[in-house]
């Protein structure tokens, strides 16, 4: 090959510790064809509960909003670590803005961190003496450490000058003392302020939204407090409601916006005035749940069961402090308990099973289950492990193809959706059709490596090994060239391979592809 190295070479593969459970599939080894895909088999397996590679957080942002954005979407899924690293890295480029500084107090907030927390206030007071949104996170940091009585009396002095949000976190302890008058009226007003947009700018003093307003509410805040209001609103129609309900309710609101540590204080107030109220019981062993308090919340989960054995919401949240306590098989029999109500988690259930049952090697159910999810998730790399486990596993390929095919009949024109049926295509040794859809997605991108990585794979297994080269070799320099480390590595690999059999290496026969390679 004219100009071509004599060796390719891979680039360093950053890595970082993975948290929770194994991935389960015995992914260190993956089967002939899914190595391609390898990097989304793995982040499949590890939904929800471990860290993706590091290329999801670091290598596929460049703009110092891009890292932004991306750093508050890590955070939201719990992929604090990754977080972090994009955080560290906007801060480092651009050390005098602030915004950085508070998604990493947002952090530490929601892990409880409060040595970390307060080390960061102390910075910040130094750093940017006179930005409001320090004294948030003081505010923050008291109710955190349940000093709620200590955090409203500083509210109440401070009253005329109070952020928004600490505006609300004031309705929210005035209701919490049960005066929810008072607290009714604070969030009215707030509700009359303007909501900051979602598009952001660098602005003289950090990242703003286009249309700033010193008095304007985050969008996170916002919700907040709409989520709040309802549940003042809609208990006002109820002729019979009764505080613990209302309490259950206001819980729920603080729960589902990661307000564990006061959503906890509302619940337990609710289960003092009503010791029977299931709702309660559930809503305190979900707020434990985010606070990793996993023998708590499964003994107040497990009490929602012994008073109503037929709820859902019982069963699903069981069910993740079970799985959160490693105690699988128990977990799988809540979540299918769950599922059988058609809860309204479904595809969140189905997702955990999935990794369940890959776990215990239930691969036949991993596949019932990816194929009931095609009608609710039609994201094709969601289901690259649903090949890998068709192709590799089970020895099924017909049935990656059928799953392939219905993504591709989704979404005829997404580039990864076309590479998965090329996948599946050449699994089943229909090379003609395989290097047409291959084809067609090198027409609609060009610059796709994966594309050019399938292509060569399709080659090599026709033992058109000069042809196979070529295309690892374009892959190798445009995955280089993108940053994408892992298609770089694997192109490398390939190409080498394919170099260090003969001096020609279109001559030799074709390799007896392995039951598994790296």
């Amino acid at each position: 090959m004219q100009n071509s190295p004599k060796k390719l070479h891979s680039p360093a593969m950053k890595k970082l510790s993975f948290l929770g459970t194994s991935i389960g599939l015995g992914l260190v080894i993956l089967g002939s064809l899914s190595w391609i895909f390898q990097d989304e088999i793995k982040e499949l397996f590890q939904k929800d509960n471990t860290l993706p590679t590091v290329k999801k957080g670091v290598e596929r942002r460049i703009s110092y909003i891009g890292r932004i954005k991306e750093a508050k979407q890590l955070m939201e899924h719990e992929y604090f670590s990754l977080s972090t690293i994009e955080l560290q890295t906007a801060i480092a480029e651009k050390p005098d803005l602030i915004q950085p500084y508070l998604i990493l107090g947002e952090i530490y907030l929601r892990t409880l961190d409060l040595n970390r927390l307060e080390n960061l206030i102390s910075e910040l007071k130094n750093k940017f003496p006179n930005d409001r949104e320090i004294a948030v996170l003081e505010g923050r940091k008291l109710i955190t450490e349940k000093k709620f009585s200590e955090a409203l009396e500083i509210l109440e002095l401070i009253d005329d000058d109070l952020p928004p949000a600490l505006k609300f976190y004031q309705a929210v302890l005035l209701g919490l003392q049960n005066n929810h008058t008072q607290a009714q009226e604070i969030l009215t007003e707030l509700k009359n302020l303007p909501v900051e947009s979602r598009d952001l700018i660098v602005g003289e003093s950090g990242v703003e939204s286009e249309d700033l307003d010193s008095n304007s509410l985050t969008p996170e805040v916002a919700t907040k407090i709409n989520s709040f209001t309802k549940v003042y609103d809609d208990f006002s129609k109820l002729s019979e409601g009764k505080n613990p309900h209302l309490f259950a309710l206001l819980a729920k609101s603080l729960a589902s916006n990661n307000e564990a540590v006061l959503a906890k204080e509302f619940a337990e107030i609710a289960i003092k005035e009503d010791i029977s109220y299931i709702d309660a019981w559930i809503v305190r062993g979900y707020a434990n749940l985010q606070m990793k308090e996993t023998t708590l919340a499964l003994q107040d989960l497990r009490h929602a069961y012994e008073l109503d054995p037929i709820r859902p919401q019982t069963h699903y949240f069981l069910a993740l402090a079970l799985y959160e306590s490693g105690q699988s098989e128990e977990a799988i029999l809540f979540f299918e308990k769950a599922l059988a109500h058609d809860f309204e988690f479904s595809a969140e259930v189905r997702w955990k099973l999935i990794e369940l049952f890959s776990k215990a090697k239930r691969y036949d159910r991993v596949l019932e289950l990816y194929q009931e999810l095609l009608d609710e998730d039609s994201n094709p790399k969601e289901f690259a492990s649903a090949l890998h486990t068709a192709i590799d596993i089970l020895k099924k390929p017909e049935i990656a193809l059928e799953i392939a095919e219905k993504l591709v009949a989704n979404k005829p024109n997404d580039i990864f959706a076309l590479n998965m049926q090329g996948w599946a295509l050449t699994a089943n040794k229909k090379f003609i059709q395989a290097e047409k859809v291959l084809k067609e997605a090198k027409k609609l991108n060009p610059d796709y490596a994966r594309t050019y990585l399938n292509l060569g794979l399709l080659y090599e297994q026709q033992s058109k090994f000069l042809e196979a080269k070529e295309f690892y070799k374009t892959s190798y320099d445009l995955g280089k060239n993108n940053q994408e480390t892992s298609l770089t590595n694997l192109s490398a690999e390939k190409y080498n391979e394919l170099s260090s059999r003969t001096e020609r290496p279109e001559e030799p026969s074709a390799p007896t592809n392995p039951e598994n390679s790296p």
